[in-house]
């Protein structure tokens, strides 16, 4: 049996961390999310703001009329960041409706107004096989391509 110890225990202030990190708020979408698209209405209710966006990479049209994102150095995407509030809910709903295909992930995103470089929660490929055989959007817009362009 151990001996306890006679010396009070030392408490860290509230709030105290190894290591801080930021809380993500905010989602970088591209495709059915975005304003005007099919999709947003499945989070209108956690949006609290939103800005156009670009994000480095390049987007596919998959077999299912729905568009996905593979990272990478070359290509831009054009998209939106959006401020979420109750992220629990948000990313709850966001991860079904993504499914085993898309995975959640930190992304830097360029705001489009001044330029302002922010980290962004993005869904993208869970494997880049999984845009063999689509169609590259040579624009980055789902939006445009989807309006023929």
């Amino acid at each position: 049996m151990r001996a306890m110890a006679t010396q009070p225990r030392l408490r860290r202030a509230a709030g105290w961390s190894t290591s801080r990190q930021a809380v993500v708020d905010r989602l970088f979408v591209y495709g059915s999310l975005r304003a005007g698209q099919a999709a947003r209405s499945l989070i209108a209710d956690h949006v609290v703001a939103s800005q156009p966006a670009t994000i480095h990479g390049q987007i596919y049209a998959l077999a299912d009329s729905f568009p996905g994102y593979l990272p990478g150095k070359t290509g831009i995407v054009i998209g939106e960041v959006l401020v979420l509030s109750d992220l629990a809910a948000a990313f709850a709903l966001l991860d079904a409706y993504e499914g085993e295909e898309f995975i959640r992930r930190l992304q830097e995103a360029t705001l489009v107004g001044d330029g302002t470089r922010v980290w962004a929660w993005c869904y993208l490929l869970a494997s880049p096989d999984l845009a063999e055989g689509a169609d590259l959007i040579a624009t980055g817009d789902w939006a445009k391509y989807l309006n023929g362009g």
